[in-house]
């Protein structure tokens, strides 16, 4: 965010991931709608069908085939996510497409190039954007220690008053696309094949299994 729109621009929060509870509970939220499925399919199809995570041709294989029913997933899941009804102190329950529609007719069009807003008056700077409720939930915390535990500023930077020390580092992956190991030719041959195959098109796990199974003997018989 910072490469991206400058430093000193608000465009990352530093500071303690306790202020970033709202988006763990968002991610405990994706991983319980969909994540966790696929992450146990892909540890069962490395256990017990032939899924090697350290070669190129398996991981563009993986892609091939169940990107997007991922992306589905994932788009299934937003739109569920959006309609759901959010509790706050003092209004009633709204959906985030609500408070999205309405924040717009209230408030205009916003972006990065908003009209500067008055300065807030904080008075407690180290509980500021604290959600003490979801910091008390131990389903979110779980998830946030397992998958932040050296995401926690340093501890020298925290005992100097004058430190804008950030985290240790920034959260970042890089994700390289895997080289197709075909010609255009066996895609197409390979895509032919799995049209044939009954299980395709669902979405139910073992047959999705199947699916993968039947490809990846596909390919393996390309090169024979």
């Amino acid at each position: 965010m910072e490469a991206r729109y400058g430093l000193e621009h608000g465009a990352y929060i530093w500071g303690r991931s306790v202020h970033n509870i709202r988006i763990e509970r968002l991610w405990c939220d994706v991983t319980r709608g969909f994540g966790h499925k696929w992450s146990n399919f892909f540890l069962s199809l490395e256990v017990s069908a032939g899924l090697k995570p350290d070669l190129d041709a398996h991981v563009w294989l993986l892609h091939h085939l169940f990107l997007p029913a991922i992306n589905q997933d994932a788009s299934d899941w937003a739109k569920t996510w959006n309609e759901h009804k959010i509790r706050f102190d003092n209004d009633r329950t709204r959906s985030p497409r609500d408070l999205f529609f309405f924040g717009m007719t209230q408030n205009g069009l916003r972006g990065f190039d908003a009209d500067q807003e008055e300065e807030e008056i904080i008075k407690d700077l180290d509980a500021y954007g604290v959600d003490w409720e979801e910091l008390h939930d131990a389903d979110v915390m779980a998830h946030h220690m397992e998958h932040n535990a050296d995401q926690e500023l340093d501890p020298e930077a925290l005992e100097n008053p004058f430190s804008n020390d950030g985290p240790h580092r920034l959260s970042h992956v890089e994700v390289q696309e895997p080289l197709c190991p075909f010609s255009v030719e066996y895609v197409t041959q390979l895509d032919t094949h799995l049209a044939l195959n009954p299980h395709s098109a669902s979405r139910n796990m073992n047959s999705r299994r199947d699916v993968w199974i039947d490809a990846l003997d596909f390919c393996r018989h390309l090169y024979d």
